[in-house]
């Protein structure tokens, strides 16, 4: 069980109702999944598989999922077609993520010399995926990101199309079909309509550090629709009483409260998530609220500042309007 106790320097007594976690029916992942992610260097940097993995369990720590990462540097949809039977078979996965491109356009303008054989590749992974009765999430490309203005970035117009074939092959074959390259690029025009030349995603032009690839990650959750909803508490400082819904929630003792204030512990069914090192690209977007909402309403509470504390550590401070209408805890 994952836990958190919150206590709140409040005035008065509480009513306390938990909101139940979304529906998690609609996520593409399920208990038990064995997830295999498939794909060329951009995958074995290990990062955004990483972070696929650890929303996923942060949000779902009774799935008991599993995942497995067989990018290789270089490779292409040819080259996971081949080694399909050697790489992922044996881990008996019930899902794939397939992520090719980078490689397959050669990094000159679209060609079909380049595209037939790239969609060749993926409609042979899609064949024997079926006959192993492997659920595939289809992700295309991400952007490159050269400095702005670099003549390298024309090679974005070849991903695209790219991109555009992974969509019907997840079409054709009944797959879910991941859009990271547009989401990616929205985020990369809107610092530089900011700041001008500036790169934002880390790494290299290619190959994305930390801040690219929670971009990466998050752009294919939202494809899987991962549910934003972590938990969310809402508290009426009122008649002397304690109630949960949803969730379990437990008034502290007497003795455990804190004078002034209101306290209680919240076991949480989930917890929010956000990797450290990929903080710079909340500047340019509201990543983190989009991916977690960690709510807590308070009403009923006299105008004044009211500071929240995690464990005994002051996390936040809002006003009673502010509670009243309801802060995310996320950050």
């Amino acid at each position: 069980m994952l836990s958190r106790k919150f206590t709140f320097f409040l005035v008065g007594a509480l009513l306390l109702t938990l909101a139940p976690l979304a529906s998690a029916q609609s996520f593409f992942l399920k208990k038990g999944d064995v997830v295999v992610v498939m794909g060329d260097s951009i995958t074995e940097q290990r990062l955004y598989s990483n972070y696929l993995e650890i929303w996923s369990q942060t949000r779902f720590p009774a799935y008991n999922l599993v995942f497995r990462n067989v990018g290789i540097g270089g490779d292409t949809s040819g080259g996971g077609n081949g080694r399909f039977k050697r790489d992922v078979l044996p881990h008996k996965p019930t899902v794939l993520t397939v992520d090719f491109g980078m490689n397959d356009g050669r990094y000159a303008a679209f060609s079909d010399k380049t595209f037939d054989p790239y969609m060749k590749g993926l409609q042979g992974i899609a064949d024997q995926a079926k006959k192993a009765n492997i659920r595939v999430a289809w992700v295309t490309p991400q952007p490159v990101e050269h400095n702005p203005g670099a003549a390298a970035e024309s090679y974005n117009k070849t991903l695209e199309k790219f991109g555009d074939g992974v969509k019907e092959v997840a079409e054709k074959n009944g797959g879910l079909f991941a859009d990271q390259f547009h989401p990616y690029w929205a985020v990369i025009q809107k610092a530089r309509d900011a700041s001008g030349k500036v790169r934002i995603t880390g790494g290299d032009a290619v190959h994305p550090g930390p801040p690219g690839q929670a971009l990466m990650a998050a752009s294919i959750l939202k494809a899987m629709k991962f549910p934003k909803l972590v938990s969310s508490v809402e508290v009426t400082v009122g008649p002397d009483s304690f109630r949960a819904v949803g969730s379990n929630c437990d008034a502290l003792p007497d003795d455990k409260r804190l004078p002034g204030g209101v306290s209680f512990k919240r076991n949480d069914r989930a917890l929010p998530f956000f990797p450290e090192q990929a903080k710079g690209i909340l500047k340019w977007t509201p990543l983190l609220e989009e991916m977690n909402e960690y709510g807590l309403k308070v009403t009923g509470l006299k105008e004044g500042k009211y500071e929240v504390k995690l464990g005994g550590k002051k996390v936040a401070a809002y006003s009673d309007k502010e509670l009243a209408q309801g802060v995310n805890l996320a950050s």
